[in-house]
């Protein structure tokens, strides 16, 4: 085990560990039986992980060195109320670390909602994928809301299930101090040196396959300062990407690939299908009957051939 205190790459404290199950699960029980030493922006990294965790339960192995695996304690002095947006925050984040490794290469990062980063070919030859056509995902962020003592108070769904009080939810007030904050556990996986046979689905891709010859290394001091830069920025605004000038909000609608497309969306309350025009976090589509906001679901964008593929 591996003990990192400098702060010179934005994180507070870094362990990391040749292998474990989940980095999600293991710092999540840490916080929940309250165990010390994961201040805000602390961070615990496995090499390999055998039972990695996404959202809706999906799980996953990574190849020792092929990939990054990361979960990150945060303690956002925001309001419960507008921790539905740590997702996509923090998918902004890792979006901007990968930015200087893939310069030059022919595809464009981007969101995709709720909490996935993919790659989006431009110039580059590449084939369909049932479901997702040419755009591939190469990173995803899983964000859990956790209460000492009583588990996770959200879903793999977003870290504000219980922004309703549920679970002894903090109140909607932002606390005064880091101590007293909520603590949210967000594990962050980014695909880097695995070729294709290494990744878990034909529609993931990863940084060496986009044409980047990063290291896990290089991602990870990256992600350490952009990381800590966004979450500054939306603390600055209370929490909402839209108050003051608005501009963290007008960059997170700028990248998100779902924005103007197409819909088919399977949501927890059914199939809706339109235009999805906003993210307020909800993803708003423009539907016949009206605009409907969903806080959850599968994503497909629909053809003019009334084809569908997942994005």
């Amino acid at each position: 085990m591996d003990h990192d205190r400098s702060g010179s790459r934005g994180f507070r404290r870094v362990v990391t560990v040749p292998e474990t199950a989940s980095t999600q699960d293991d710092l999540r029980d840490a916080l929940v039986r309250g165990e010390e030493g994961w201040p805000h922006l602390s961070a615990l990294r496995a090499l390999r992980q055998t039972a990695g965790r996404g959202r809706q339960g999906r799980s996953w192995q990574t190849p020792a060195e092929g990939a990054l695996t990361v979960s990150v304690v945060l303690r956002p002095l925001v309001g419960a109320d507008r921790l539905d947006w740590l997702p996509l925050v923090a998918g902004l984040a890792v979006r901007e670390s990968l930015l200087p490794l893939t310069e030059g290469v022919p595809w464009r990062l981007g969101l995709k909602w709720p909490n996935d980063v993919v790659a989006v070919p431009e110039g580059a030859d590449v084939p369909d994928v049932p479901g997702w056509a040419g755009t591939r995902k190469v990173a995803g962020v899983l964000a859990e809301l956790v209460v000492p003592g009583v588990g996770p108070a959200s879903s793999a769904e977003g870290a504000a299930a219980g922004r309703d009080g549920s679970q002894g939810a903090a109140a909607d007030e932002a606390a005064a101090c880091r101590v007293q904050a909520p603590g949210v556990v967000l594990g962050i996986g980014v695909n880097v040196g695995q070729d294709s046979e290494g990744l878990p689905v034909p529609w993931a891709t990863s940084l060496r396959l986009l044409g980047s010859s990063a290291r896990p290394e290089d991602v990870m001091a990256l992600l350490g300062r952009t990381l800590a830069a966004r979450v500054g920025q939306w603390e600055d605004a209370g929490g909402d990407p839209d108050a003051g000038d608005g501009h963290l909000g007008r960059e997170l609608r700028a990248v998100c690939t779902t924005l103007g497309q197409q819909v088919s969306v399977r949501s927890p309350a059914g199939v809706v299908r339109g235009t999805a025009r906003d993210v307020t976090p909800e993803l708003v589509v423009d539907t016949p009957d009206g605009p409907q906001c969903l806080r959850a679901g599968e994503v497909s964008v629909r053809r003019q051939d009334l084809s569908e593929t997942t994005l």
